[in-house]
């Protein structure tokens, strides 16, 4: 269980850097939301997944923000202004409305009743924050 998902991570992890590198800096938070969509469709226990989908919503949120758990890790600490992607990415009305339907989604497989339905919210999640980082 806590091996598979520790598996699940380093290799998602380990593939992040690349994509990094290659992806304008401006779009880092948006990255590391993407690959926390993808350990959340990798969990096998649905606390797992929740956790995954605060990570992101601490990517897409200012600390400020009533949405921002600080009790969760917030892996896009030190990203960015601290403000989010929401803040730090959005150029255009048609990213921010893509952030924010990412945030959206996230917000809904935190509050999955099920791991079922938690995967397939990472699964539509992972595909926005895609869509974001072409």
């Amino acid at each position: 269980m806590i091996r598979s998902n520790t598996l699940a991570a380093a290799i998602l992890l380990g593939a992040a850097p690349l994509g990094a590198f290659a992806a304008p800096a401006q779009r880092i938070e948006t990255i590391t939301a993407q690959v926390h969509a993808e350990m959340a469709r990798a969990a096998d226990r649905l606390p797992g997944a929740r956790s995954h989908f605060q990570h992101v919503i601490n990517c897409l949120v200012s600390p400020e923000s009533r949405s921002f758990d600080a009790r969760a890790d917030n892996p896009c600490a030190g990203m960015g202004s601290g403000g989010g992607a929401l803040h730090d990415e959005a150029q255009t009305p048609a990213q921010k409305q893509q952030l924010q339907h990412a945030f959206d989604l996230a917000t809904r497989g935190l509050r999955s009743a099920s791991l079922e339905t938690a995967h397939v919210y990472a699964e539509w999640l992972s595909e926005v924050l895609k869509r974001e980082n072409p």
